[in-house]
């Protein structure tokens, strides 16, 4: 029992010493590793930076300035596709290829509805006869008018004359003479009565005292009688007709004559106002009308134009792509995708479709800025792509954009590998400066383009032709000799 219990403390010691000795190897881990000069926050304390250099020596050797770039495959002869119509605004979709289909030229791409379109070409073709026809007799009526307003304004300003003429007169001459004629007939007819009344009473006392036979007597005092009373009854009426004439007739008269010359007056002014516009008026219809008609001609034009160009084909021989790319990714091919579906509608002069032609490819490269200024066109440049990185393939910078917050460069690519297409990616590497044997001097011993050079125990100055720099040190080009000692100003 005794010999069980010892043997178990013996175990026990042996773990504990076991324990003790893995704590103090991870101590001394952790210990060594709080000891390495971190990376990230850059202490390396107890390792001190490199001095900059307060001397150098001249002497030749190899010098290069290789840029590395991230690129991707463009393509170099690309057909953007969209409509501009210009009178037809709806474009729903029938059928559309779909994206990444290879095509030919010539192929038909795309299918719209146009039913609508060739319905209202017809209207206006149809009614285009009588539009014509309408304009004619617009055109004549304005001819009529053209040659009636003037006779008709010349004819109302002369019976205006005559009216004036008229009442002028008759006011001062026609009107006085009539009322005078008037009571001349009313004092005619009183001499009448009164030659008759007087003959008859003398008749009747010569009679009563004569000799004559009593059936004379009887005979010429009738007539004598009758004679009276004519007269006596003429006057009556003349009186009644008189004074008609003087209350009512005459006035009448004048006034009408009145009334004759302001309607004369009125008219003439009316047709001042009234006929001229009227011909103006009609004028501006016409040419209302040809306008129309002119609209009417090129809106069918336009039409015309925009059912030919619904008829979408492809322009080359190539790969179709929805949308449009920018930066190797076809940016709009999800949305236009929407839109490529029968029923859908697209959008004047939004780019729905992108025709690649093959074997066309060039790259672009966004140029961080450190490495903008080794950049320059015509350089040479090694492409290898991403897809098969055993594939070197030559090309060259084309441009360089300088533009602030964009810096870019456009390469070519001397390849027609069927297998590379438009947004694949590749490595670029271009050599911006190579010397097989050339002079280089730390920057930080450069003064603008001079050096100091030691001449025995003296610094003397010299001017210096500077070349590319890597950013540490630059090509001397002329100005300084192997051997010759560079020193700090």
């Amino acid at each position: 029992m005794a010999t069980k219990k010892h043997l178990n403390n013996q175990n026990m010691k042996r773990k504990l010493i076991a324990n003790l000795i893995s704590l103090t190897i991870i101590l001394g881990h952790v210990f060594a590793e709080d000891q390495k000069p971190n990376p990230e926050t850059g202490n390396n304390s107890k390792e001190p930076s490199k001095p900059t250099p307060s001397e150098h020596t001249a002497k030749t050797g190899p010098f290069h300035i290789k840029v590395e770039l991230d690129a991707f495959f463009s393509a170099e002869k690309e057909h953007q596709i969209s409509l501009s119509p210009e009178a037809w605004a709806d474009m729903t979709l029938i059928s559309a290829l779909s994206h990444g289909t290879k095509v030919q030229k010539g192929q038909s791409i795309l299918s719209l509805e146009t039913k609508k379109l060739k319905k209202t070409i017809e209207e206006i073709e149809i009614g285009s006869p009588s539009a014509k026809l309408a304009l004619k007799l617009l055109e004549s009526e304005l001819a009529s008018l053209e040659k009636s307003t003037p006779l008709i304004i010349e004819k109302t300003q002369r019976e205006k004359n005559i009216a004036d003429g008229n009442l002028s007169y008759y006011e001062k001459v026609g009107h006085p003479e009539a009322i005078r004629a008037t009571e001349l007939s009313l004092h005619f007819a009183k001499q009448g009565y009164d030659y008759a009344k007087e003959e008859y009473e003398q008749l009747l006392k010569m009679y009563e005292a004569d000799d004559l036979t009593e059936e004379t007597e009887e005979i010429i005092l009738k007539r004598a009688k009758n004679s009276f009373e004519r007269a006596s009854e003429n006057l009556r009426l003349s009186k009644m007709s008189i004074d008609r004439q003087l209350k009512i007739s005459l006035p009448q008269q004048l006034t009408s004559k009145k009334s004759t010359a302001v309607i004369g007056e009125i008219t003439f002014q009316d047709s001042m106002l009234v006929l001229p516009r009227t011909l103006e008026q009609k004028r501006h219809s016409v040419q209302k009308v040809k306008r129309d008609q002119v609209k009417a001609e090129e809106n069918l034009k336009k039409l015309k134009t925009d059912l030919e160009s619904f008829e979408i084909v492809s322009p080359a021989n190539g790969t179709l792509y929805y949308g449009l790319s920018k930066d190797g990714k076809w940016i709009t091919a999800p949305a236009i995708a929407k839109k490529l579906v029968p029923g859908g509608k697209l959008a004047p002069h939004e780019v729905f479709m992108t025709i690649v032609e093959p074997g066309s490819l060039g790259l672009r490269a966004i140029v961080p800025e450190a490495k903008l200024t080794h950049l320059k066109n015509d350089l040479a440049a090694t492409i290898i792509p991403t897809s098969n990185p055993s594939l070197k393939i030559k090309g060259k910078v084309i441009n360089v954009n300088y533009i602030p917050g964009s810096f870019s460069a456009i390469l070519s690519a001397e390849t027609k590998d069927p297998l590379l297409f438009p947004g694949m990616t590749a490595k670029v590497t271009i050599i911006a400066a190579k010397y097989d044997k050339v002079i280089t001097v730390p920057n930080a011993l450069l003064n603008d383009s001079n050096v100091w050079i030691m001449n025995g125990e003296e610094k003397i100055q010299r001017p210096v032709k500077l070349g590319p720099s890597d950013g540490k040190v630059t090509v001397i080009l002329e100005g300084l000799n192997e051997g010759e000692k560079v020193v700090s100003k």
